[in-house]
């Protein structure tokens, strides 16, 4: 641990990661001004860059003094019952600083891991604290070429990430996270962790003074400062790095920032699939027989739920959900309900009615239309996660903010929208997420946490093949899947094994090939099974799956779906229903080549042969 923390002077420090490839440098100036750059093997992925905060108290952008250091070495290990892995190992070096100012305290806490650094401002002393402003910024390299996919910024996060160049950005807020591909040294996705109701979500500007500089802003609708209770500290300023793609799209850095789980006992917290009736007939909400319908397809499909969306509770409604649950609980199914958040956002009627639905027997709420990123908003996700928790009910946000790795401190919230998702293809004058969105979300707002993009939509024009949407359920990770077509679309669809069969609870994640928004291909594993889902954009392309990752010495029997090629596929799209299940036997030492049609995709389900 010595070794990873160096004061370069009196007022200089460097903290490097448990493998000394990544450091965080940090700058106190003559004028009592931070500053930080962080460096991958030495060369600089942010250059010198302001850290501040400004609160009731003192502006901290300036006249700040060095009081002293603390380090702590983390090392945990932990598990959470859904995500891209089981098992999550939480290593890293810390550094604190404590500076004063005006008698008043401020900390910086910086952590470096092996692909990621982080940093927060933390305020030791009691009391209420009124933060104004936190006038941090993030300098990219100048001196190469930057790629950026970003996103500009809504309150819901339903836009695409579009590839663009700092220079280029000419809105001026965008949403995190925000990937960047820096020359030829690296990726870096930005985002923040462990935002909860002491603090709203931000985003990025461009700044208007400073050339490659994001400068970190507030929500929209965030009318008056953050208001929280000494101790206080941010949320986490992170930034996941790697020589490769794989490293962000692997990585579990957000939720290892985030405070452990509140929940002893998850064995009611189940992560599964579940029938969702509303994207194909908006109003079967409605209407009890088709609520009937969806949960025996649930049944039958060995789907673990189904979602009765909104209008069930409507004056003209047939739903008895009391009565749906009775019925769905005969077949192993489970129910959930959705619910607009404002008949939530009273601490009384939330709960008086988490108290209703539970003794229903409801196992978990869709929650709807958030709508912003403002402190007050947060505080309400806060209430409602903990009283779902006190009546063990699951919970999936919608309109919602990206998430920040909260499911560690509370893994009963199973997902969250924030996605320009599947629901956009269902108004015929929408354009939905095409192809190009779909090869970008896994290196994106996928890497921060669970997602409600609600995939496969088979019977919808999407300019995608079918192979491609089956491959959305393995790409896509959300603790709760659902999967938004009809009925009869999965039962004419020759894919329909593979979705009995594809989980949504994972033990590990790999990322195989890719590159935004032209192709992506990712192997996961549930057991002793393998996944493997690959899509690509634009024109078609051969996907190569090396099997390096199976068990030594073990046979797999290789479940293989493609889509049918035509004369005319090799230079045109052909939106093609036609699908093909081939099956190969397969070791580790062999690899799969598969052939893409443009906007084309493939899946494989491996499992050991029998003996």
């Amino acid at each position: 641990m010595n070794q990873a923390i160096e004061a370069i002077s009196k007022q200089s420090w460097q903290l490097s990661s448990p493998d000394s490839r990544l450091q965080i440098n940090v700058l106190l100036d003559s004028q009592g001004r931070l500053t930080y750059d962080i460096t991958k093997n030495a060369v600089a992925m942010l250059q010198a860059s302001p850290l501040g905060i400004v609160t009731d108290r003192i502006a901290c952008t300036d006249g700040l003094s060095f009081v002293n250091t603390s380090t702590v070495e983390i090392n945990e290990t932990y598990m959470l019952p859904h995500g891209k892995t089981k098992n999550y190992i939480n290593q890293a070096n810390e550094l604190t600083l404590n500076f004063s100012k005006e008698g008043h305290m401020l900390q910086l806490i910086c952590r470096a891991y092996n692909e990621a650094v982080a940093f927060r401002f933390q305020f030791p002393g009691e009391g209420q604290l009124q933060i104004s402003s936190e006038p941090t910024g993030f300098a990219l390299p100048q001196d190469r070429l930057v790629n950026v996919w970003a996103q500009k910024f809504m309150e819901c996060y339903e836009r695409t990430y579009d590839h663009s160049m700092l220079e280029l950005m000419d809105e001026d807020d965008y949403g995190l996270p925000m990937l960047f591909q820096i020359g030829n040294d690296g990726w870096m996705l930005l985002s923040e962790a462990s935002v909860f109701g002491s603090y709203c979500a931000s985003h990025v500007k461009v700044s208007k003074e400073h050339s490659h500089m994001l400068e970190l802003a507030y929500a929209p609708d965030q009318s008056g400062p953050n208001v929280a209770e000494g101790p206080f500290a941010t949320p986490w300023r992170v930034a996941i790095i790697g020589d490769e793609l794989s490293t962000i799209v692997e990585s579990t850095v957000v939720f290892h920032l985030n405070p452990p789980s509140e929940v002893e006992d998850t064995s009611w917290i189940r992560p599964g699939r579940s029938a969702w009736s509303w994207h194909s007939d908006s109003a079967s909400s409605r209407d009890h027989e088709q609520q009937v319908r969806f949960v025996d397809f649930a049944a039958d499909m060995g789907w673990e739920y189904s979602l009765v969306d909104g209008g069930w509770d409507r004056e003209e409604s047939t739903v008895n959900v009391p009565e749906l649950i009775r019925h769905a609980e005969a077949k192993g199914v489970g129910i959930w309900v959705w619910t607009h958040f404002k008949g939530l956002q009273e601490e009384e009627t939330c709960r008086s009615k988490m108290a209703l639905w539970s003794g229903w027997g409801v196992k978990g709420v869709k929650v709807d239309f958030f709508d912003s990123d403002a402190q007050e908003r947060i505080q309400v996700y806060d209430m409602i996660a903990e009283i779902a928790l006190e009546h063990k009910l699951m919970i999936n946000y919608h309109g919602s903010s990206k998430p920040s790795g909260e499911q560690r401190r509370w893994p009963h919230v199973m997902t969250r929208e924030g996605i320009f998702g599947a629901e956009y293809w269902k108004n015929q004058l929408n354009e939905g997420p095409n192809a190009v969105h779909n090869c970008t979300v896994p290196f994106t707002r996928n890497v921060v946490g669970s997602m409600d993009y609600t995939p496969v939509t088979l019977s919808k024009l999407t300019r995608t093949g079918h192979c491609h949407q089956l491959a959305l359920a393995v790409l896509f990770e959300s603790a709760v899947q659902c999967f938004a077509d009809s009925i009869e679309a999965y039962e004419e669809s020759a894919g329909k094994p593979f979705l009995q069969q594809v989980p949504a609870a994972w033990d590990q994640t790999l990322m195989l090939e890719g590159y935004p928004g032209r192709f992506v291909t990712m192997a996961r594993r549930s057991g002793e099974d393998w996944f493997v889902g690959a899509i690509c954009a634009a024109s078609g392309r051969t996907a190569h799956v090396s099997l390096d990752f199976l068990e030594e010495g073990v046979t797999y029997v290789a479940d293989i779906y493609e889509e049918v090629f035509g004369p005319l596929d090799h230079y045109r799209f052909k939106h093609s229903t036609e699908i093909t299940v081939r099956q190969e036997t397969v070791t580790k030492l062999d690899a799969l080549y598969l052939k893409l049609k443009v906007n084309g995709g493939s899946v494989i389900r491996l499992r050991k042969a029998a003996k």
